[in-house]
């Protein structure tokens, strides 16, 4: 499997961001990517991240969301501390980057918390509900 890399932190980040959102948790989940990285990753990027953080465990599955795990919040934590109040959250990714990638990844798991058309649809009901396309 693929050592850690940026994309993992961004995407990480982004779950972290949406952690307490209530409703429309993909959406927003979608969002907190364009936010941090002003791109939204592909099907297969999040999920092949979101194994491996879940393989690292990193975030932990919850119903049709994804929490953050104690760890992750170390994580996190770690990351925050390097930062000062002016850090953008493209920067506090790249500190998440540097304190996942002591940790190595020795196989792969194939989950997903939601197929790709469920995805597709996130991002389309995101793009749309900011004005980043028409309806």
């Amino acid at each position: 499997m693929n050592p850690i890399s940026f994309e993992d932190a961004w995407i990480f980040l982004g779950m972290k961001y949406a952690e307490n959102e209530m409703h429309d948790y993909y959406i927003r989940l979608i969002g907190f990517f364009d936010y941090i990285n002003h791109s939204i990753p592909g099907y297969e990027q999040f999920i092949t991240t979101y194994n491996k953080l879940l393989y690292l465990s990193v975030i932990n599955k919850a119903g049709n969301r994804i929490s953050i795990s104690d760890f992750g919040n170390v994580i996190y934590s770690k990351a925050l501390g390097k930062s000062a109040s002016d850090t953008q959250p493209r920067e506090i990714a790249e500190f998440i980057c540097v304190e996942l990638k002591p940790y190595k990844l020795k196989s792969a798991c194939r989950q997903s918390p939601l197929s790709a058309d469920e995805y597709a649809e996130g991002i389309k009901m995101y793009l749309e509900k900011n004005n980043h396309v028409e309806s």
